[in-house]
């Protein structure tokens, strides 16, 4: 079973572009995917695609030169 998830992070992991992952990487998109499909079962069903969750990445603003 724990060869299955590490395979399912490989393929994860390459389909991304992520192709020099090391273990412990792998080991922590295993838990993601996981954590993500784990959340996914607890959403409601009947969600538009508009309000679905999604997740965010916000860059700093950048400081201004003196």
């Amino acid at each position: 079973m724990e060869e299955d998830k590490k395979n399912q992070a490989q393929q994860a992991a390459i389909a991304a572009g992520l192709t020099r992952l090391n273990e412990a990487h792998l080991g922590q998109l295993a838990r993601s995917v996981e954590s993500g499909r784990e959340l996914s079962g607890r959403l409601p069903k009947d969600l538009h695609w508009s309000e679905e969750m999604a997740v965010v990445f916000r860059a700093p603003l950048p400081r201004a030169r003196p």
